[in-house]
């Protein structure tokens, strides 16, 4: 079959609604304008009856909103965003959306694409976990701009826009030290929670969402001023506070920008959180500062990972644990990490460890620059400039330069010396094991005799031995005990 026919033979029957999978033979000769123009007409009504949706629209709002044939493409890629929260396109979601792909919003939207990439897969992933729609992760973007440190007028805090009361409600911590709103985990958990509980009582996501902005009570009373029973949000909108009214519309919007942002030329802003991390759990006090030292990374960048932290210092303890999200790259180790944090009190130490653990040195090669081998090593152009004696003119291909701090030499051999002592010291507390090579008339039990510390059962379990039949010449493991 002719391929162009083929492919328009299955929109046809997409198009036309088949309910049941068919196999179809078309003779070529038999495929007339008639059906094409069929297919045609199908995707015309389509589009008539969102223009016709959007002029219902346009009679509620008012002669003074205009929609164009791209408000009913932009309607139709809103309707195909649609997932599980069902979303609008109307002459409040129009405002907003020209707002938001104008030239004077693109900086800020750029900066939210870029800051989305670090907070979105936390968001999905917590979402996932507890069976909330991804799509709510938008929310954030409404409340605090993705910024931790966000505070509204009411006193709202954090990438969710928690206040105090509710905050405590959802068991989120606050005290001089630590602020738990600021916590992207921790929050996130916490609205999770509050969209579930909010859904339970409305049965609608819309709803649920619009309450996170005025209040479960706030929705309620609005249904009981309505008089309406079940109504949808657009519905109850009037009986809804002004703020309220505007937070759909604007949460719609921006869904629709930030999934289409291509369309409108807006590319994500590079930013520090970008870079890899790790999550751990801390069970005893850190102090920031001191930690960005010994991992040699930006202190700046460490507190844009734990905005939570108000005075730079982890206060942890086995019962009360807390959450440290750290700069993390291929070249980091478990042991570099564990030294960083289990040697507050000296930071030279620390320092001198994790260079130790990390790569020293690196040859150029061509295509880079100082500043992506900054970024690849987490240190900064003007260090590497500092450390190499190099200038912006300076010719780097085919060199080999430092890339970490050079360290005071004492320093070093006191660190090395401290590991292999260590190191040292494992190995001797560790069980030692002999080589034993199988003779005539040699038995387990008789084996085992010669070797102290050594049983039959043993044996068996190290060499994976299950009957007592032995080979001569076959090699043993025997354990001696420790050495």
């Amino acid at each position: 079959m002719n391929k162009k026919i083929s492919f328009l033979v299955t929109i046809g029957l997409g198009v036309c609604g088949f309910g049941h999978a068919q196999e179809i033979t078309v003779d070529p000769s038999q495929f007339t304008e008639t059906f094409q123009t069929s297919v045609l007409d199908q995707i015309t009504q389509d589009k008539e009856r969102t223009h016709m949706m959007l002029d219902s629209v346009k009679q509620v709002a008012g002669n003074g909103v205009q929609f164009t044939d791209e408000d009913v493409n932009i309607a139709q890629r809103i309707q195909r965003l649609q997932k599980t929260i069902p979303l609008e396109y109307n002459a409040r979601v129009k405002a907003y959306l020209d707002k938001y792909i104008s030239r004077n919003y693109k900086p800020y939207m750029e900066k939210l694409l870029g800051l989305s990439s670090y907070y979105f897969p936390i968001y999905d992933q917590i979402f996932q976990e507890q069976g909330i729609p991804l799509e709510a992760r938008y929310l954030s973007v409404v409340e605090s701009s993705l910024d931790p440190h966000t505070v509204s007028t009411s006193g709202a805090v954090g990438p969710w826009q928690f206040i105090y009361g509710t905050a405590k409600v959802y068991n989120l911590n606050m005290d001089s030290y630590y602020d738990e709103r600021k916590d992207v985990y921790s929050s996130t958990y916490a609205v999770a929670s509050y969209l579930k509980e909010a859904y339970d009582e409305f049965n609608d996501w819309v709803l649920a969402l619009a309450s996170y902005n005025c209040g479960r009570g706030c929705v309620r009373r609005a249904i009981v001023r309505s008089g309406l029973r079940n109504p949808s949000y657009w519905e109850l909108s009037p009986f809804l506070p002004k703020e309220t009214q505007n937070y759909i519309p604007k949460y719609i919007a921006m869904t629709y920008v930030l999934n289409h942002a291509e369309l409108y030329g807006l590319n994500p802003k590079e930013h520090e959180l970008q870079a890899g991390n790790k999550v751990l759990m801390l069970d005893k006090s850190v102090n920031l500062a001191s930690l960005a030292n010994a991992l040699t990374c930006s202190s700046d960048l460490i507190k844009q990972l734990n905005p939570a932290y108000k005075k730079g210092v982890v206060q942890a303890t086995p019962e009360k644990p807390r959450r440290l999200v750290i700069p993390y790259n291929e070249s980091m180790s478990d042991s570099l990490i564990y030294a960083a944090l289990n040697n507050q009190a000296n930071p030279a130490v620390q320092q001198a460890i994790a260079v130790l653990e990390d790569e020293r040195e690196h040859r150029v090669v061509r295509g880079e620059t100082l500043q992506s081998i900054a970024k690849k090593y987490n240190v900064s152009v003007q260090n590497l400039m500092a450390w190499n004696n190099l200038t912006s003119r300076s010719a780097i291909v085919g060199r080999t330069i430092a890339v970490a701090k050079p360290l005071d030499e004492k320093l070093t051999k006191n660190v090395i010396a401290a590991n292999r002592a260590k190191a040292e010291k494992t190995e001797r507390a560790a069980p030692s094991y002999v080589s034993y090579t199988v003779k005539r008339g040699d038995t387990l039990s008789g084996i085992a005799d010669k070797h102290r510390g050594a049983t039959v059962t043993k044996i068996k379990a190290d060499n994976n031995i299950r009957g007592s039949h032995l080979k001569i010449g076959q090699k043993l493991k025997i354990y001696k005990g420790k050495s």
